[in-house]
Formats: C-alpha cells, sequence, structure tokens
C-alpha cells in the first residue's frame, strides 16, 4: 500500500459489505468515470450509482490523504496493492472473473513483471513420496529453463520442490499465499536462491490476516487463474473419510471449471495409485506421463495463451519452440 491509491482500495475492500463482486463493480464505474478510487471515498454518495441500489448496509470509513501512518507501514514492508485499474494487475483474472468468484485486489512482494510472463500452476499434497517429489522438481526444472513462471501454493511437498526446482534451474516463480502477505517468510531451503527478479509474492487476503481452511480454497482458484496451465503431480480423493476435501483435487477442478486446461500424472506413474489423480481424470483432466517431460504442457501453453491480453507471449514460446 505505497501510494495514496493503493491505500483506497485496501479501505473499500475492508468496508462492510463490500465483497469481491462490488469491488469489481467499482472498479468499472471508475474506469468509466475516469476517476480514482480515493476519489470515491470521498464521494462516497456514488456508491448508489455503482451498485445501482441503495446502500444495502455498506459502510466505507473515511479517508483522509495525510493518512501516511498505513502507507509507510506497508511501504517499510515492500507491499504492493494490485487492483483492477493498475497497469500491473493480471489480464488473467479480469479475463476469468465471471467464471469463478476471483479476487479484485492482490497484495504482492517481489518482482511484478512476473504476472506478464507464461505460467504453469504445479499443485499436490504435502506427503507426496518421493517420486512425486522428484517429478514436480523435474517438470518446474524444465519449464522454468524455457522461459515458464512456475505458480504454486506455499506449502510443503509438491508446492516447495516446485518452488526450489525453478529458482536453481535460474527461472521465476510465483508463490500464492493461504493468508496475509505480512505472515510470509523465506523457507530456509530456497534462502540462497532468491534474487529481486525471480519471486513474487502474491496473497488476496488483508496482509495481517492469519491462515483458515477456507482461505486456503480460496487460494486454490487464485493459482490456477494465475496460470495458462495446471499439473497436479499427486492428489487425495475429492473427500476423505472424514468428509474433508483435498486441496490439490479442490484445484484442479477448480481449474478445470474457469477452462484452464489441467494434467494429472497418470497413475501408473505410482506404486500406490492416488485415488484423487484417478478421480480427476475421470472428470476431464488430461493424464500425463512425466517421462514425456514438459513439452506437452509447454504446447497446451501456447495455444491457450490469450494472445491479445498478453501481447509478449507469443515471442516468448516462440522461444521455446526454437530451443526444442
Amino acid at each position: 500500500m505505497n501510494t495514496i491509491e493503493g491505500r483506497a482500495w485496501h479501505v473499500l475492500s475492508g468496508a462492510k459489505g463490500v465483497g469481491a463482486k462490488t469491488l469489481w463493480k467499482i472498479a468499472d464505474f471508475l474506469a468509466s468515470r475516469n476517476q480514482t478510487a480515493s476519489w470515491l471515498l470521498q464521494h462516497c454518495g456514488e456508491i448508489d450509482v455503482v451498485l445501482e441500489m441503495k446502500k444495502a448496509g455498506i459502510v466505507i470509513p473515511g479517508f483522509k490523504k495525510n493518512e501516511y501512518g498505513e502507507l509507510e507501514k506497508f511501504a517499510n514492508r515492500q507491499v504492493t496493492v494490485l487492483h483492477p485499474l493498475h497497469a500491473d494487475f493480471p489480464p488473467r483474472l479480469r479475463a476469468l472473473k465471471d467464471m469463478s468468484s476471483l479476487p479484485a485486489i492482490l497484495y504482492v512482494r517481489g518482482n511484478i513483471a512476473i504476472l506478464n510472463r507464461p505460467a504453469v500452476a504445479i499443485v499436490g499434497m504435502r506427503q507426496a513420496g518421493e517420486a512425486a517429489l522428484a517429478a514436480a522438481a523435474a517438470l518446474a526444472a524444465e519449464a522454468a529453463a524455457r522461459d515458464v513462471t512456475i505458480v504454486s501454493g506455499y506449502a510443503a511437498g509438491i508446492d516447495t520442490a516446485a518452488h526450489l526446482a525453478a529458482l536453481r534451474s535460474k527461472g521465476t516463480t510465483a508463490m500464492v499465499l493461504p493468508e496475509g502477505i505480512h505472515h510470509f517468510q523465506t523457507r530456509p531451503e530456497l534462502l540462497d536462491h532468491l534474487t529481486i527478479d525471480n519471486i513474487l509474492v502474491i496473497s488476496q487476503f488483508e496482509p495481517d490476516a492469519k491462515w483458515a481452511a477456507y482461505m486456503a480454497m480460496m487460494r486454490n482458484k487464485l493459482v490456477g487463474a494465475l496460470s495458462e496451465a495446471m499439473v497436479v503431480v499427486v492428489s487425495g480423493p475429492r473427500r476423505d473419510a472424514d468428509g474433508r476435501m483435498s486441496g490439490s483435487f479442490d484445484a484442479g477442478m477448480s481449474a478445470l471449471k474457469m477452462g484452464i486446461p489441467v494434467f494429472v500424472v497418470s497413475p501408473h506413474f505410482f506404486t500406490d495409485p492416488p485415488e484423487g489423480n484417478r478421480q480427476l481424470i475421470a472428470r476431464g483432466c488430461r493424464a500425463w506421463d512425466p517421462a514425456a517431460g514438459a513439452a506437452p504442457i509447454i504446447e497446451t501453453l501456447r495455444s491457450h495463451a490469450d494472445q491479445k491480453s498478453q501481447p509478449e507471449q507469443l515471442s516468448l514460446f516462440e522461444k521455446v519452440t526454437s530451443d526444442e
């Protein structure tokens, strides 16, 4: 929140009765009026126009331009607020917002330019087993070496294996948090590989928000939406014996519903095939053999990429194909 406008969007997002859908409406309204969020906070009566109805209990806190305390707090932590009118807001989210409930505000640290690169999400269980971890690392390393960003959560297991392999291959990676960004701490195994250019930390939640199970599920949608394809390495069943949904299964299904190609490691790869992998393939995900390497996934990235919203992506993929 290192600008007045970033602070204004943060205030709007915390207003009573304002969720992601309302924030998207606000963004469209402001764009049509060529106005800013800080202007709206000075003219709160305009919220009636935004919603095309009465306020419905929405209460927007007061805002003063000399409220620098919060600005300095977030500037010191190098947090940037990305909102729909920000030049660096990822166009993938705007394109998919009507297909799924996606955030209109992101809190980020690191190299924001990573959001404009072709990307593949790699997800899987924490307790994945050595074969699954090796498959995730090999895929991440090959894709990263070909200028594809690796997107994942920030859990132990598959997530961390993918991030580490991407960094070791001199690639870029995006870490999507299930909590507020102020809780981010660098994992020890990543410390020696981080630079100011190769990482982006992302959270859709209020910066001081603590982890909660429902937030992890919400985060899964964002992981997919920030990517042109997803690979589920190993997944639990849709629900376990206690009725709890697998996060990896949820990530795969969420991406599939948004029209994002989802690859799932073939059950034949495993000595003890994961039930979740079988279920995901039965629901329309594509079986993928790690022995095939990244080639089929990268080819799918090229065909799925939105060239209009990301005009530089074609040249990046041309580089990929010329290397083969």
